[in-house]
């Protein structure tokens, strides 16, 4: 017997924001699928440098993504990991949350895929 993984997604609040317009929930989605790979390969090239100030800005870029692909996980993730490059404290700790942003994304890129054609 196999387990259902819990979703990471949940389109309710894009649904309510399109008003009904189903080209703007594929267009949104469209756009997070194509933008959050490279932001994940930019996230872990700062982290790399330890350019704490360029990995807060990227994070910060990609939150409101999170919020409106419904990812509540990765709001407070988010949240933490930019207040650490920020304060640059607890440093030690930002590896595993963009680990986490990075694994939490590319599930919820499947999962998008297969939701954007309920709306196309």
């Amino acid at each position: 017997m196999e387990l259902k993984k819990n979703k990471h997604t949940d389109l309710t609040y894009l649904i309510q924001l399109s008003n009904g317009s189903n080209e703007f929930i594929v267009q949104m989605i469209s756009i997070f699928m194509v933008q959050t790979p490279e932001a994940i390969d930019q996230m872990y090239k700062y982290l790399q440098n330890n350019d704490w100030k360029l990995l807060r800005g990227i994070i910060h870029k990609m939150k409101p993504s999170f919020s409106f692909m419904g990812i509540k996980e990765l709001e407070t993730i988010a949240v933490s990991a930019e207040k650490y490059c920020e304060t640059e404290t607890h440093l030690e700790e930002v590896p595993n949350l963009i680990h986490r942003i990075k694994e939490v994304c590319l599930e919820a890129l499947c999962e998008l895929e297969e939701e954007k054609n309920q709306f196309i």
